[in-house]
């Protein structure tokens, strides 16, 4: 339960001035009394790991694709594959508060207590005295001031993002003596914390001035978290040492983690050449990306006998829009009984099956991965008998000699579809084959990645294949608004505009009910769903990984909101089942190979196949 705390007299007497422009926009007193603040915080949500099973030490093995450029955590060159891993010592992982990965609840990190104010953009962070910087400084409120001056220095940053996103966020950052963080958001929110969100840079370790890149190019960063980097081999690989006494040891919500003692990445630049280090022993852990290799590749020595095990693990993310969309300027396209039969000619279960080894499922929501996702939603089915009576709605009454069809003007059921990934080129043709038996002809246009994503952001398409990565917080009034119907550079497409849908995002970006802006949702699903527009492709929610038996996980394997293994590193390595494995590899002893594969702590796997056994036709 989410407690409130109300300091007492005998707490900090600071006060802070809030700026005239605060008190216009959130209508707040001149002064605010920190003594006299109500501050939250949750301390009663379970560890993200397993402090109750979880064993210190041993070398943990990954890789990366390339051998970093810089080991700074901002600046040019500091978004590599090498980045996720340095990130998640620092302000990926280690902001003021966090969400919960499981339970989706805020929960403190380097601040105990926040206070949000009645403007819904003015917050307060009380910070946890004990958090301590990699060499021992403690973490200070001026650390975030730094943060925010450093990281809105274009000039000096000599990268556009972080500035921008400053700009965009923050009206400022202030520190209220050592312990006090204040944030300003630029706009008033009903999600503050997620907007308003930030996290430190070490003041007394970073000389911020115009030689900075290159000085500290390849000093190891001076971060928050557990893990600091201990070692190199230029081209090779980076090692990290665990801090010790790590003031998160006794954080609540850290006990069970960051378990080994060193994590070793090596370099490996092809990929696809990744499962082959796995199977040496030369990786403790491997994520498997494409279902051709979890499909085929998975039969080698060490699974055999179960040495190594491999796991399909569901979780719940955010996933974005995917799949193929109409323009609803084009002529064709206006009609919906149309669109409606195009939905009905997708046969995915074909496509999974023919291709992509039964691994995915079928995306409905355009909100996947969301409680802002309608649970209700009923997906299309392929039945070739409801297109064709859509499409006698339509007015494609004629079959010419070709086997399209075409209404008494001679208008054909002809469209051409803007694809800019060679990879997908398979599953559209046969997408394409089968509209073609049912008299519809898809060309198919083959356009370079770059060029056919501003063909998109020009509308200079007919139907257009379509990917868009999500946060937890959908924004429908990027994709769905009147307002971006007929604006070019904007995420509406498809230009789709209706009146209702507007009135439902007004309710879902500034209403304070919070079911109501569920409801409202819920409701933008169920339009858009309806109108059809959007040809959903499929959706893999989950991760595929293979390990060592030496290699440990809580009973769950991961938090439910897991995209990336090293988002929330739970596992921790034992050692007396490492030496049992040495023995046994030596001695060429089977343990019997592992039965289980699929893992659905959260039911994700149980909803999804739910959902296609009464897929209904959606309509």
């Amino acid at each position: 339960m989410i407690k409130t705390l109300l300091t007492t007299a005998a707490a900090l007497l600071l006060t802070v001035t809030l700026s005239a422009q605060d008190a216009e926009v959130a209508d707040a007193p001149k002064e605010v009394d920190i003594s006299k603040l109500e501050w939250t915080t949750n301390w009663d949500d379970p560890p993200i790991g397993d402090p109750e099973n979880a064993i210190r030490g041993g070398t943990f093995h990954d890789y990366i694709t390339a051998y970093p450029l810089t080991f700074r955590l901002f600046g040019p060159n500091s978004n590599d594959s090498f980045a996720g891993y340095n990130r998640s010592f620092h302000h990926d992982r280690f902001t003021l508060v966090a969400m919960h990965p499981t339970t989706q609840n805020w929960i403190p990190v380097l601040a105990n207590e926040w206070s949000i104010q009645d403007d819904n953009r003015t917050i307060f962070f009380r910070l946890n005295t004990d958090a301590h910087w990699s060499d021992g400084e403690p973490i200070k409120a001026s650390d975030y001031e730094f943060a925010f001056e450093m990281l809105s220095n274009e000039k000096l940053l000599k990268t556009p993002f972080y500035p921008q996103y400053m700009r965009d966020f923050f009206e400022s950052v202030e520190a209220i003596g050592d312990d006090v963080v204040k944030i300003v958001g630029t706009r008033t929110s009903w999600r503050p914390l997620y907007n308003y969100n930030f996290w430190p840079m070490p003041e007394h370790a970073i000389q911020f001035d115009e030689e900075w890149i290159d000085r500290d190019n390849y000093t190891p960063p001076v971060v928050a978290g557990p893990f600091t980097i201990s070692g190199w081999e230029t081209g090779n690989s980076v090692e990290y040492s665990r801090i010790d006494s790590w003031w998160g040891d006794k954080h609540h919500y850290y006990r069970g983690m960051y378990n080994p003692d060193k994590i070793a990445l090596r370099v490996i630049n092809d990929s696809d050449r990744a499962p082959d280090y796995f199977q040496k022993g030369e990786l403790s852990q491997l994520l498997i990306n494409t279902a051709r290799i979890w499909a085929e590749n998975m039969d080698f020595d060490a699974m055999e006998k179960g040495w190594a095990h491999r796991r399909r693990l569901f979780v719940e993310v955010p996933q974005g829009i995917y799949g193929i969309i109409m323009n609803l300027k084009e002529p064709i396209f206006q009609n919906k009984d149309f669109r409606k039969a195009l939905q009905h000619l997708v046969n995915f279960d074909e496509m999974n099956s023919k291709l992509m080894h039964n691994a995915y499922y079928r995306q409905i929501s355009s909100f996947y991965g969301t409680p802002f996702a309608n649970p209700d939603l009923e997906m299309y089915d392929y039945n070739p008998l409801k297109a064709r009576q859509h499409l006698m709605k339509a007015g494609f009454s004629k079959r010419g000699s070709d086997g399209i069809l075409s209404k008494e003007d001679g208008t054909r059921a002809e469209f051409t579809l803007t694809y800019g990934s060679k990879g997908l080129e398979r599953h559209l043709t046969l997408v394409q084959q089968t509209f073609k038996r049912a008299g519809v002809q898809m060309n198919l246009r083959l356009l370079e990645p770059g060029t056919a994503f501003a063909n998109g952001m020009e509308k200079s398409f007919e139907a257009l294949l379509f990917n868009r990565t999500a946060n937890f917080y959908p924004d429908p009034h990027q994709y769905f608004s009147c307002e971006t119907a007929d604006k070019l550079q904007t995420n509406n497409n498809w230009s789709f505009c209706n009146e209702e849908v507007d009135e439902l995002i007004e309710v879902y970006r500034f209403g304070d009910d919070a079911d109501e802006r569920v409801a409202a949702m819920h409701r933008i699903d169920e339009i858009v769903h309806d109108e059809a527009f959007i040809i959903p492709f499929w959706t893999g929610p989950f991760v595929r990984f293979v390990y060592w038996d030496y290699v440990e996980y809580p009973e769950f394997y991961y938090p439910r909101m897991t995209e990336q293994l090293m988002d929330y590193q739970v596992y921790w390595i034992n050692p007396d089942k490492k030496k049992a494995l040495e023995a046994a590899m030596k001695e060429n002893r089977s343990y019997g190979k592992d039965p289980v594969v699929d893992i659905d702590p959260y039911d994700v796997q149980a909803k999804l196949e739910a959902q296609a056994k009464v897929a209904g036709g959606g309509e």
